[in-house]
């Protein structure tokens, strides 16, 4: 589908209301960071791990094979997180610099943050606590979307975080080992479709 025309000073005016509604939303588009990559990067990344563990409990890996595969897809999620931020930033200053930077800081302590309680809730309860990471690490995403959506205002932040916090109170009352398929399926799956449908907009 071909975009509409964008219209300067001297061209003639939108032919209709739709016409320039379809103009203001492709220019906003444009300003706007594209996040469709983050969602389907997380959304893969999110669906290997649950995987990896699913795996694990039905005996065709180790526990550690999961656990360090998840570990790589974690630093390398974030790292190539960081490089995109770095990439959609470039040449932005001021307060939008400020904000992007104390925003990507901020998921980061969030995370490392949510991985700190859930080894505290392991030496509390035993490994029986460990199931409850999972469900623990996809609340905290969906909580910091929904901020994220109510913040800038935007509807399909907001309603994807309240989505994905509902899978993560799912995964947590789901028993083991089918609790890592709806973590990485259920969540994995949303930030997929997310991403796509982000993509699509665009």
């Amino acid at each position: 589908m071909q975009d509409p025309p964008i219209t300067g000073p001297d061209d003639d005016p939108p032919a209709s209301p739709a016409d320039a509604l379809a103009i203001i939303e492709q220019e906003q588009a444009r300003q706007e960071p594209d996040v469709g990559p983050y969602f389907l990067l997380w959304g893969v990344a999110w669906a290997l791990m649950g995987g990896a563990w699913f795996g694990a409990h039905q005996g065709l890996w180790s526990a550690g094979t999961a656990g360090i595969t998840t570990g790589l897809l974690v630093v390398v999620g974030i790292g190539t997180s960081a490089f995109m931020g770095t990439r959609i930033g470039r040449g932005v200053s001021g307060p939008s610099s400020t904000f992007g930077a104390m925003y990507g800081i901020g998921w980061l302590i969030a995370m490392i943050g949510t991985g700190a309680l859930g080894g505290a809730l392991v030496a509390t309860t035993g490994p029986a606590g460990g199931n409850l990471i999972p469900a623990l690490f996809v609340f905290v995403v969906g909580v910091l979307y929904t901020a994220t959506g109510a913040f800038h205002r935007s509807t399909f932040d907001y309603v994807l975080g309240i989505v994905v916090q509902v899978i993560a109170v799912v995964t947590a009352f789901t028993p083991v080992p089918w609790n890592s398929l709806v973590m990485g399926i259920g969540g994995g799956g949303a930030l997929i479709v997310a991403g796509l449908l982000s993509r699509r907009a665009r």
